[in-house]
């Protein structure tokens, strides 16, 4: 079995009082994980560090948003089902 993608991510609204906290988006799963590190304020900063991380798993920007976007759309298509 093939493990699914999985990239990084920050989020606007995932922060505490010490900053942004990294995000974690997986292939074919609706949601993402919370991190338990800190990037710190600077949301520029925190993005940088993140796109880091995918580029070193071999996740481009790109396919960083992808995989990102793919974890929304399961949840979309769930409720768009139930309305149908």
């Amino acid at each position: 079995m093939i493990n699914p993608r999985m990239a990084y991510m920050i989020l606007e609204t995932e922060r505490d009082e010490q900053g942004y906290i990294p995000c974690i988006a997986v292939e074919g799963e609706t949601g993402y994980h919370r991190t338990s590190w800190n990037y710190g304020q600077d949301l520029k900063l925190a993005q940088e560090c993140v796109d880091g991380l995918n580029e070193r798993m071999g996740i481009s920007k790109k396919e960083a948003l992808v995989i990102q976007l793919g974890t929304m759309r399961s949840r979309f298509a769930e409720v768009h089902q139930s309305i149908d």
